[in-house]
């Protein structure tokens, strides 16, 4: 058997070292007066679309998505959420982050009680992401941890391209300090300010296994909602996207306050409140 590709922490410690000195480098920039329309840019990705991979939420980053999202966020905000993983409120579990961004910068650390891949009830855990907006190159990269009390955490490595307002293409590579084993990329095109449509796809090569996922996201002045379905186009087990419905609801009830709702199958439901 052909053994997968493997990646030195090394590399990777080296790889996370050098984002952060390029967002530094950035945030002396003139790169920072860049326009979003206000904060236009971080209400587009209140919800992710698909399941996050072009098309992730400011948040979704540290929840197994895109960590590249994360560069969607503009300011400060402040997270607490709640999930149940069925339909009884019998075990509900919580959690709690914090956001920064700052122009191209965006950074968030988060504390859960479930583990957020695979979305298992779990030990508690440390989520943390890192991200920068590269305008010149219509580039967005970003790096994520997940950290439990009994492993030394995984990490995501992803990234954004943009060649074009209307298009994104995304790319992911989870748990990457075990070498290469998932892939996730997609493909996000806006027809319309209102209405975005997605294809998230992901493989795993040694278990001959892969996953498509379609979506689609409705904007509102106050509100997005999106919905996806992922299908087995091989195997039988789902590489990083799930092969269920994923669907996510958000109100923004004032400029600071926020409410979304997440179904994505495990947890079956996650109800967060956004302060900002």
């Amino acid at each position: 058997m052909k053994m997968p590709m493997r990646i030195p922490r090394e590399m990777i410690l080296s790889w996370a070292a050098s984002l952060v000195v390029v967002l530094a480098s950035l945030s002396g920039s003139s790169a920072l007066a860049r326009g979003f329309g206000g904060y236009g840019i971080e209400d587009s990705f209140m919800v992710s679309n698909g399941q996050g991979v072009s098309s992730p939420s400011f948040w979704g980053g540290l929840k197994a998505e895109n960590p590249a999202g994360v560069s969607y966020n503009q300011r400060l905000k402040l997270q607490s959420a709640v999930a149940a993983f069925s339909d009884s409120t019998s075990n509900l579990r919580g959690s709690g982050g914090v956001l920064v961004g700052l122009g191209p910068v965006g950074a968030g650390l988060e504390w859960t009680q479930f583990d957020s891949s695979p979305y298992a009830a779990s030990n508690s855990a440390i989520q943390w992401g890192l991200a920068t907006d590269l305008d010149a190159m219509h580039l967005r990269i970003g790096v994520s941890g997940h950290h439990l009390k009994s492993s030394s955490g995984s990490y995501t490595l992803g990234m954004i391209y943009e060649p074009f307002r209307i298009l994104r293409v995304g790319f992911m590579v989870p748990a990457a300090q075990n070498g290469i084993h998932d892939l996730a990329g997609g493909l996000s095109l806006e027809l319309d300010p209102a209405i975005d449509l997605v294809v998230d796809a992901s493989m795993n090569a040694a278990q001959a296994a892969g996953v498509v996922k379609p979506g689609i996201t409705l904007r509102g002045e106050h509100f997005q909602v999106s919905g996806g379905y992922g299908y087995r186009y091989r195997g039988s087990v789902d590489p990083v996207l799930s092969s269920k419905l994923s669907a996510a609801i958000g109100f923004k009830i004032t400029d600071h306050v926020l409410i979304e709702y997440n179904y994505k199958g495990l947890p079956q439901h996650l109800l967060s409140l956004t302060l900002r």
